[in-house]
């Protein structure tokens, strides 16, 4: 193998090596889930930023909303094509708090140098001059090695970064002239996550996936909920699948203007 040769294939084992550990990266997410068990059969939805001043036309916020669609459509739930007939609306939350500091609890490996026993051997060997056999004990140093032992604990500064998506379903009111009566609550479920990674982009659709499972379900407590890159249901919300619709359901909107949410938009 020439030098051009052995550069190539490092590069590739070294990709390949990348690839294998992005597909096996695991994300741990927190979910606290709730429902309203007075109200059932909500199917259809419109989708709105929970912050009225979010750019609905934003890049980030687009994609964000085409994973909560197809997380939603795995629940058997559709987008409606007018916002006045949705079953609900649905506010949405997404966005990472500013960067905290905490002491954490790592276990680092402890290595110690094993040395094993010398060893002794019986040569024989013929004197050229004499033609006598000497017979003498040669001793062998013993194999030195490293070897794992245990691990310790160690306090340690990290740096937290906590990325949230949230998802809050209510009652539409959207054709209500004027009411004094807030909506109901139909369902809500919130994802949260705790580590250093400050990349927000790269959980969006880990996030997504994590509220498929729990979508008008009632957690009672925060659950903790492991996935990976390679995950059945990571994969579904990243292709962007959308279950089929009702026939009257083909053309789903896109957003909600500013004249459909009315004056009252604490929906």
């Amino acid at each position: 193998m020439n030098h051009l040769h052995r550069i190539i294939f490092y590069v590739f084992g070294a990709a390949c090596a990348l690839l294998f550990w992005g597909c096996n990266t695991t994300y741990e997410m927190e979910v606290d889930a709730i429902q309203n068990p007075t109200i059932q059969d909500a199917d259809s939805y419109v989708i709105v930023p929970r912050d009225p001043e979010q750019d609905v036309n934003d890049l980030r916020y687009k994609e964000t909303v085409s994973y909560i669609k197809t997380a939603l459509s795995g629940k058997g739930m559709y987008e409606a094509i007018d916002a006045q007939e949705a079953d609900m609306v649905i506010e949405i939350d997404y966005g990472m708090e500013p960067p905290r500091r905490e002491m954490k609890v790592v276990e680092e490996p402890v290595f110690a140098t094993i040395q094993e026993p010398d060893t002794y051997q019986t040569v024989s060997q013929q004197d050229p001059k004499t033609g006598r056999v000497v017979t003498y004990t040669v001793r062998i140093p013993g194999r030195r090695s490293r070897e794992l032992i245990g691990y310790q604990e160690r306090l340690v500064a990290v740096i937290i970064n906590e990325k949230y998506m949230e998802l809050t379903a209510k009652e539409n009111m959207l054709d209500a002239v004027s009411s004094d009566v807030p909506a109901q609550e139909i369902w809500s479920v919130r994802v949260r996550n705790y580590d250093e990674n400050d990349d927000l982009r790269e959980y969006l659709p880990i996030m997504a996936a994590s509220v498929a499972d729990y979508v008008g379900e009632d957690t009672g407590t925060n659950q903790k909920v492991r996935l990976k890159n390679n995950d059945e249901v990571v994969e579904f919300i990243k292709r962007g699948i959308i279950a089929d619709r009702p026939l009257d359901s083909k053309i789903p909107t896109e957003s909600i203007s500013e004249n459909q949410l009315g004056e009252d938009t604490s929906i």
